[in-house]
């Protein structure tokens, strides 16, 4: 919890929620929380399903500073992990997207020519950063193991509990808010790609890593769960004929792409952010191989299409154009 020393600074959590009732997890954990949102609290998903040890590592990080890093194939919902959590704690909450293109400046700020009383004067503009540090914001930095060597130092201060930003070009010295909180999501652990999958990313400082006080991982989950969480989240697909028989064989579908992956022989994946999509646009066009065709095989390697197409013919009966009998007819 806050510290006494705490008391009096504004903007500190002035409730507390339970993690049994809020978010259907057995735990006798309370969390501090805020009674009313602000601007930066994130809209609430009601029909979200949130992951047990996800979502315990996060409420730790809420309730007791620590640094949390999430650590996931892509679409598995990592950083709408820590969205949700936050929208169910009234905590503001921040997303930056840590991609090769953001600098040192964007981080930290930059002189900026104003006009004041008909005068160009030059003052400093913060950035994200010293901004969040002064407030009791949840800043969360996507695509973490994407960020250039030079951002990355400037955010490895930060990452002490204590941290405090030093501005060097207005010798100031930035003291974090009590309701502070740092987490990041990245696709590998800070040890470079070794899948080819994720291009961008690089490796990261082992003293950096050292920092983040608190590592878990959030990948593919078990088909019922998956298919739990498509049927919430298309709720007019599901709720047709046949809906969730649907759903359940096209989770089959990403089920064997996966494997087909790991095992070298795709490379490309179905996370469950596609699966979605799929259910989705099935239900826009109101045929499930048309919106398989659109949401995923077109994104495959044409050697590789036949392949997937008869991953869906083993789980639909049903057979694409792209699938290899069709391919040899032709």
């Amino acid at each position: 919890m806050l510290a006494n020393a705490d008391a009096g600074v504004p903007g500190l959590p002035d409730t507390t929620v339970s993690v049994r009732e809020t978010f259907k997890i057995d735990s006798d954990m309370d969390v501090p929380a805020y009674g009313a949102p602000d601007e930066h609290v994130p809209d609430i998903d009601p029909d979200y399903l949130f992951n047990r040890e996800v979502t315990l590592a996060i409420l730790a990080g809420f309730k007791h500073n620590r640094r949390v890093m999430i650590q996931g194939y892509h679409g598995t919902g990592k950083s709408t992990h820590i969205e949700q959590v936050a929208a169910r704690l009234n905590w503001p909450c921040v997303r930056v997207n840590l991609d090769s293109h953001v600098s040192r400046i964007d981080l930290v700020g930059k002189d900026a020519i104003v006009v004041r009383d008909g005068m160009q004067v030059t003052e400093f503009r913060e950035g994200i950063l010293p901004w969040a540090l002064q407030n009791n914001v949840a800043l969360v930095f996507d695509e973490y193991d994407a960020g250039r060597p030079d951002v990355m130092f400037v955010i490895q201060r930060v990452l002490e509990v204590s941290g405090k930003l030093t501005l060097l070009d207005q010798s100031k010295v930035i003291r974090p808010h009590p309701a502070f909180r740092l987490f990041s999501t990245t696709n590998t652990i800070g040890l470079g790609d070794t899948s080819g999958l994720y291009h961008g990313t690089q490796q990261i400082n082992q003293g950096q890593m050292d920092r983040w006080s608190i590592v878990c991982t959030l990948n593919y989950l078990s088909h019922d769960a998956e298919s739990d969480i498509v049927a919430s989240k298309v709720k007019e697909f599901a709720d047709g004929a046949n809906g969730k028989e649907t759903i359940s064989s096209m989770v089959r579908v990403a089920d064997l792409t996966r494997n087909a992956f790991i095992n070298g022989d795709l490379s490309t994946v179905m996370s469950p952010r596609t699966v979605i999509t799929w259910a989705e646009n099935a239900h826009i066009f109101g045929d499930v191989g048309f919106g398989f065709r659109l949401t995923f095989l077109n994104k495959c390697d044409e050697l590789e299409r036949p392949l997937v197409a008869e991953f869906y013919q083993r789980c639909f009966g049903a057979e694409l154009p792209e699938s290899a009998a069709n391919v040899a007819l032709s």
